[in-house]
């Protein structure tokens, strides 16, 4: 049985539903991977991207735009796309030291950007760095759960 252009597996659940997802050769829809990302489509309503470093998928608005400009050496050097709209290929990390770790470990980037040689990610590390403090926040004497003051009535003007 044809279904917009595609063979779909026949059975009596494809006669029951008119949107069965199925297709030939397979189990399922698709590898789990990949149903995932369309069900973040959907929930989101946003573009999905997949961080080079962890390879897990998120949203555009979520990771960081990575892109290959050459240094003074001619040499690459990895800067952030911050309006992510810098010409060329891009590569999307996630705001996480450890997937900057993780990809440059791997050597993603190279492979992602389709470098020849391995490119420099300082500054991408001072972003994430400066990302990391900025968002950091405050510590208080205050324990903000309870409301309590230092010495437990909440109106108390002792510290």
């Amino acid at each position: 049985m044809t279904r917009g252009g595609r063979l779909t597996v026949a059975g009596p659940d494809a006669r029951q539903s008119p949107h069965a997802d199925a297709t030939v050769g397979t189990q399922s829809v698709a590898s789990s991977a990949r149903r995932d990302v369309r069900l973040t489509r959907k929930v989101a309503g946003a573009p999905v991207r997949t961080c080079v470093g962890c390879r897990a998928t998120g949203l555009r608005s979520a990771l960081l735009r990575v892109v290959a400009v050459p240094d003074g050496a001619g040499r690459p050097a990895l800067v952030v796309d911050v309006a992510r709209r810098m010409p060329g290929r891009g590569a999307w990390l996630h705001l996480d030291p450890g997937c900057l770790e993780l990809a440059t470990r791997r050597r993603a980037f190279g492979r992602a950007l389709r470098l020849q040689a391995v490119p420099d990610v300082a500054a991408v590390r001072e972003h994430l760095e400066h990302q990391l403090t900025a968002s950091g926040a405050p510590t208080s004497t205050v324990d903000e759960g309870s409301g309590l003051e230092a010495d437990g009535d909440p109106m108390s003007t002792h510290r």
